[in-house]
């Protein structure tokens, strides 16, 4: 018996790690009551997250000696009827800062919470050699802690942690904890979420060109960790590193934006087939939802009531996983749209000449009565579809080219 142990794990994607590590063993256990579950179950290796990394340590017979330091575990085998416990998130995280090349020697370094993993981050930059720590929390608990509404006296700080559950799935669109535009010195973001793959705080972090790292190469890192300690076996780097591209490039949606006729639910139709991807166009969901077509919602109540419709289909899908998403060409006009389907989207511009559009017969396109209209849209449109792309697809050669180019574009994206 092996698996992950924790109070709540819609969100995990643990199964499907441990799965591509050779391990079809591997579950999840929800529990309200750890010392129950460790009592009544046999595993020969489990993992364990929130909120019970601290709390199981009484149940085990020896910790190593990074557990025992942090007091913190999330990895636990059996060998001789013992319970041993061991912490692999300090191994993840330390491979998550050399795969994206992060500084942190001789940095200031603001952990946001003063949990169980907040103890494993702050043990491991004090070994990487940052000048000073400090943890904000709601709750001061140590020496190093300081509230969080006294954020402000740390605008200096170059890298920021958050390691608490704030803006993890299902709570996608909590309050951020900081205001995170008063820091002019940070270089860097790390969120150790994964769930969604951009949380708030990272999105907010790239409109500040600020660069950002969410928790998903920590999770398959710690996870490589924990199954060599399962099973006795190790995993090239090299493997681990197929693995994370392979789980980032199945969670994350595709959305494509575009001007009316670009190609996007084409687009979305071939991408979702190749990649295995649930295909969904906003558009549709429109009409299903609201039991009418398009130009019939513009009719009968124009279009400001429209964008209301568009925008609750958006929030209908966008906490879903591994879905080609068609966009309506002016779904991009309101910005909160685009905020949600980037948590778990790359955003994917289709860029075609509107001059080749306004030559073609236009049928059901309530705001294009003329060849025209085309035209002033994509002046007014065209910034907005560049400001919210993720990556820019010029469409002017064949479909084979461009389904290619945004597959390579991707790759690049996720291995960046």
């Amino acid at each position: 018996m092996f698996g992950l142990v924790g109070k709540k794990l819609e969100h995990s994607f643990s199964v499907e790690i441990h799965n591509l590590f050779g391990n079809d063993k591997y579950n999840l256990y929800e529990t309200e009551n750890i010392e129950d579950f460790i009592r009544s179950n046999n595993f020969k290796g489990i993992n364990v997250t929130l909120p019970y990394k601290t709390e199981i340590i009484p149940y085990l017979d020896k910790l190593d000696d990074l557990a025992k330091e942090t007091m913190s575990v999330n990895t636990i085998i059996k060998k001789s009827d013992k319970l041993i416990g061991y912490n692999t998130d300090y191994y993840g995280l330390k491979e998550t800062i050399g795969y994206y090349r992060i500084k942190v020697k001789n940095k200031n370094i603001l952990i946001l919470g003063n949990g169980s993993v907040s103890r494993t981050v702050s043990k491991l930059m004090k070994d990487l050699g940052t000048k000073k720590i400090v943890k904000l929390a709601r709750k001061i608990k140590s020496d190093s802690d300081d509230l969080l509404a006294n954020f402000e006296n740390y605008l200096n700080y170059e890298i920021i942690i958050n390691t608490t559950p704030v803006g993890m799935y299902p709570n996608n669109n909590d309050d951020l904890l900081i205001e995170l535009n008063k820091f002019e010195k940070v270089e860097c973001l790390i969120d150790l979420i994964y769930n969604p793959i951009r949380t708030k705080l990272i999105l907010e972090a790239e409109k500040l060109n600020i660069k950002a790292v969410n928790g998903l190469y920590m999770l398959v890192m710690q996870a490589k960790k924990a199954h060599e300690l399962f099973l006795n076996k190790e995993i090239p780097l090299n493997m681990a590193n197929k693995v994370y591209r392979k789980i980032f490039s199945h969670h994350l949606n595709y959305v494509f934006i575009g001007l009316p006729l670009s190609g996007k639910t084409k687009y979305a139709k071939i991408i979702g087939e190749i990649l295995q991807k649930t295909t969904k166009d906003t558009d549709d969901l429109i009409e299903a939802k609201y039991n009418a077509s398009i130009p019939d919602i513009f009719i009968a109540n124009g279009e400001k009531v429209f964008r209301t419709y568009e925008y609750s289909v958006v929030e209908d899908i966008y906490k879903e996983h591994s879905l080609a998403i068609s966009t309506g060409g002016g779904l991009i006009e309101k910005q909160a749209n685009m905020e949600l389907l980037k948590q778990n989207g790359i955003i994917i511009y289709l860029n075609r000449n509107p001059e080749v559009i306004a030559k073609k017969k236009i049928y059901g396109r309530p705001l294009l009565k003329q060849p025209s209209d085309i035209l002033d849209l994509a002046k007014r449109r065209g910034p907005i579809y560049s400001k919210y792309a993720d990556i820019v697809i010029d469409i002017s050669q064949d479909t084979n080219t461009h389904v290619n180019e945004i597959k390579e574009k991707v790759d690049e994206y996720i291995s960046r």
